[in-house]
């Protein structure tokens, strides 16, 4: 371990800062798609479910079902998981459609069921539509149909003050202090891949012709045989465009430099789009990216932003408050797709990664990580995959290994009174480390295995973990009150924007456009 790794954690002991449960708060977000007669559902939003465009828990992603549910901020991981659980029950119990468990959809026959979303006649909404507008015509309505968890994390101003030694002008410090995070994060996400990927397999309709680097599993599906998650390779949530962004995150002005240079970079294949067909807008912009959120990356610095605001501009203004991990699949061997042993890691791992030493990025370490990123994504559970480590080669288990060592170091590190949390992370870290020795128990294996042996397509898969899914939540006994009362709320709030007075669509996106 490195003496810096050990000075940091002395220093976050010396001050009483190991146990980041008093200073933390997260939140989830779920994606799934509906699904009826195993083929993507075709009908509205439900309307039980609330307004898509004003309901806090429960919206749509690029397509009309493709369902997000989002938990507010919980001071545990329990308390998300929990709140996880009761829109999920609200969600299976008044919905005729199924909720697809995997990240990768069902197998969708024709590319024209794939409904885009739809948010109203508001400019807020029309913006929403047009954006993924944009998108469908950008990279195909099909890969915009896979579908996984953000899981977001922050840690209080308290707790960087106290880290800063002084409660004075402490933004810089906790902004470059999330970059050291995020950084350190994306060095070793490839990890993350290999123990929480469970996409090894895609339908071929899932391909719509495209070119691929994949073999037939069975009749209908296709496969690596040591994929972990086929969903962030190039044939889901990748982009030729962004290829050559290289963004650094090595400071904030930078970032955002960065950023804003994606945002107004005309990119000839979208210009060959064109911004409208007639007098139908069907792009925001002909740029690398339309949008912020358009930036494909496995994490993200953010910072809430109210509606209408850029958040380029927020970030800019008020630093970053949290960060969004975006490289977890949906697992579908758990009813919520993610448990507390995976977020009990995940967190772990952020904390490591935010105390650990800088490790500034460069053209070189960032094409490294993208590399590492691609072979475990295609070949993460071959025992002999080697991987980069600032020129040099360095083997999955031992590089596993040594991130391992340091979230062991900072568990034992914790206060007496902080043992209930040592005691979740390193039971935790027991279970990623099996499946580092044996990586049939890795959810990508386990699909596999079990699809092998049972001889079934995933879509009979998927169907199946549905039945026991559909079961669980039919009897939970949660109260819902809360999200029903929201679902009623945003329905109202919906129709007041949708009668509200405002400026033209035009002279509203020329608006948004000029606001960074």
């Amino acid at each position: 371990m490195s003496n810096f790794f050990k000075d940091s954690l002395k220093k976050m002991s010396d001050l009483n800062l190991v146990d980041f449960s008093k200073f933390s708060q997260r939140g989830i977000e779920k994606e799934s798609l509906r699904v009826n007669n195993s083929n993507i559902s075709t009908s509205d939003h439900p309307e039980i479910l609330g307004a898509a465009l004003t309901n806090p828990y429960i919206t749509t992603d690029f397509s009309e079902a493709l369902l997000e549910l989002i938990t507010a901020k919980a001071s545990s991981v329990e308390k998300a998981l929990s709140d996880l659980k009761i829109i999920l029950a609200y969600t299976h119990q008044s919905i005729d459609d199924i909720v697809w468990p995997g990240s990768i959809p069902c197998a969708i026959k024709e590319e024209s069921d794939i409904r885009i979303a739809h948010y109203g006649n508001s400019n807020s909404g029309r913006l929403k539509e047009l954006y993924r507008i944009g998108l469908s015509y950008r990279y195909g309505s099909m890969m915009q149909c896979v579908s996984g968890i953000h899981y977001n994390f922050s840690l209080n101003e308290d707790f960087f003050k106290k880290w800063q030694g002084s409660p004075s002008d402490f933004r810089p410090f906790q902004d470059k202090k999330y970059l050291n995070l995020i950084r350190n994060f994306r060095k070793n996400a490839w990890l993350l891949l290999y123990l929480f990927g469970a996409s090894p397999v895609v339908p071929k309709t899932f391909l719509t012709n495209r070119n691929n680097f994949l073999k037939p599993l069975n009749n209908e599906d296709l496969y690596l045989e040591n994929a972990t998650c086929l969903r962030m390779s190039e044939l889901g949530y990748m982009s030729e465009a962004q290829d050559d962004l290289n963004i650094a995150y090595n400071d904030l002005d930078e970032y955002i430099s960065d950023l804003k240079h994606a945002l107004t970079k005309k990119y000839e294949p979208y210009e060959k789009i064109g911004l409208k067909r007639g007098d139908k807008h069907i792009q925001i912009n002909d740029s690398i990216i339309q949008i912020e959120n358009e930036y494909y990356s496995s994490i993200r610095p953010k910072r809430v932003v109210q509606s209408g605001q850029r958040p380029i501009n927020v970030l800019k203004n008020e630093g970053i408050e949290y960060v969004e991990v975006r490289c977890l699949d949906n697992n579908p061997f758990l009813k919520g797709s993610i448990d507390k042993h995976t977020a009990y890691f995940i967190e772990a791992y952020l904390i490591v990664s935010l105390i650990d030493e800088n490790y500034p990025f460069d053209a070189n370490r960032i094409k490294e990580i993208q590399e590492n990123w691609q072979n475990t994504v295609r070949n993460g559970r071959d025992p002999n995959l080697l991987l980069k480590r600032d020129g040099k080669t360095i083997s999955v288990k031992d590089a596993a290994e040594e991130v391992f060592s340091k979230i062991y170091d900072y568990a034992y590190a914790l206060p007496i009174e902080a043992d209930d949390l040592k005691k979740k992370i390193l039971r935790s870290l027991n279970i990623q480390k099996a499946k580092l020795r044996n990586s049939d128990l890795t959810p990508s294996g386990m699909i596999l295995k079990e699809m092998e042996e049972k001889n079934i397509s995933w879509n009979e898969f998927c169907n199946n973990r549905v039945k026991i899914n559909n079961k669980y939540y039919e009897v939970l006994k949660k109260d819902t009150t809360n999200i029903k009362i929201s679902a009623e709320a945003s329905l109202k709030e919906f129709q007041n924007l949708e009668s509200s007075k405002e400026v033209d669509f035009d002279t509203f996106l020329k608006d948004y456009l000029n606001a960074i």
